[in-house]
């Protein structure tokens, strides 16, 4: 199947001293998820002749019931129980039914806010935008301005050339973003969006693009859409959590660090790991450092990438828990990546080993990160 990388941005910020060498440390993450196309399911599924007849008939029986249930919850939407209102709402979007997009627009009038935050989370999964659920006049204005392109493209799909150019646009993004040319990633990302409306690939990097650029806000409007197209896929409730972080905003973004993890069903994230277990190590609660900082070292090393930050991090929780030796340990896997700890702490950790009667210089050290053995 077609593959989609997702690039999940952190900025180094390292406060380790200077590198050792100009190369890059933080390697490509290289998550991906598949996403079905149309030729898959062209060639990647075998329809036997004689059951195309029975397919076909089968497939008419599910439109029909569909159109049913649209035409039922579109007439619920005007129902005297709030609670009718909010359901239907909601199974629209699961419905997926394009028509219905202008009732839903209205439904944002609603008088119960429950009503309008799934009318919302309806109309971000079915047009892939994201106004807000207080914005009625941001959605009516698109409606009148895309109705007849948005309408088209629902029923046709989008075109092969589309689906190509977004493809492309999003790899010259990636680029961009990967060289520094934030303005130029941004202009890319949002090109891609608009070719192909429907991958939240490009919309959680065009949030990404714009996180860089010092717009955390407006990039978190785009992690949500992403959400919206897809929410199971952990990478945007970790950039969420990272644009807070950015803010200053700490406790709203641990709980979206949270998310992140309780979303990651493969367990392929580490940020969020090391993010918590940073806090913990802040607030001096050297244990449940240990615990998320060591899950952090682990999962990350699993897909070989090794971020001098969660050594750092796991040097000074082990000093905070007087175990020397580890400290030690994960001070060399600092230096073997290419960078250098403050030297006072060093200093620290050294004098530390020497009143237990170890010589540091002589210890023999396994290293967990790749590199020259000691």
């Amino acid at each position: 199947m077609a593959r989609h990388a997702w690039l999940s941005v952190v900025c180094l910020g390292l406060l380790l001293g200077a590198p050792a060498q100009a190369e890059e440390v933080v390697p490509d993450r290289g998550y991906s998820f598949d996403r079905g196309t149309r030729d898959d399911l062209e060639k990647g599924v075998r329809v036997i002749e004689d059951e195309k007849d029975g397919y076909g008939k089968k497939k008419k029986e599910e439109d029909a019931k569909n159109a049913r249930a649209i035409r039922t919850h579109l007439q619920n939407l005007s129902d005297p129980d709030p609670k009718i209102r909010e359901t239907s709402a909601e199974m629209l979007g699961y419905l997926a039914a394009p028509d219905s997009v202008p009732y839903l627009i209205e439904a944002l009038k609603d008088q119960h806010i429950n009503v309008q935050i799934k009318a919302h989370g309806a109309l971000n999964k079915i047009t892939g935008e994201n106004f807000g659920y207080k914005n009625y006049p941001a959605w009516n204005n698109w409606w009148l301005h895309n109705r007849e392109e948005f309408l088209k493209k629902a029923g046709t799909g989008v075109s092969d050339a589309d689906e190509n150019r977004g493809r492309y646009l999003n790899t010259l993004g990636l680029e961009a973003l990967k060289a520094g040319q934030l303005a130029q990633a941004v202009k890319f990302f949002r090109e891609a969006v608009n070719a192909d409306p429907k991958i939240p690939d490009y919309r959680n990097n065009l949030g990404l693009a714009l996180m860089e650029w010092g717009r955390p806000i407006d990039a978190i409007t785009y992690f949500q859409e992403a959400m919206g197209l897809n929410d199971r896929l952990p990478q945007p409730y970790m950039n969420i959590g990272s644009c807070f972080a950015r803010l200053n905003r700490h406790i709203e973004a641990q709980h979206w660090y949270r998310k992140a993890m309780h979303t990651d069903k493969e367990g392929n994230l580490w940020e969020p790991f090391w993010t918590l277990g940073k806090e913990y190590l802040r607030k001096g609660n050297y244990n449940m450092a240990m615990e998320f900082l060591e899950q952090a070292q682990l999962k990350a090393a699993r897909h070989n990438i090794y971020d001098p930050r969660i050594y750092r991090d796991l040097a000074l929780t082990y000093y905070g828990l007087d175990q020397y030796y580890s400290a030690w340990v994960a001070i060399n896997d600092v230096h073997r990546l290419g960078y250098n700890l403050e030297e006072g702490f060093v200093k620290k950790v050294r004098q530390a080993l020497e009143a237990q009667g170890q010589d540091p210089d002589k210890l023999v050290v396994a290293p967990t990160t790749p590199g020259s053995q000691p």
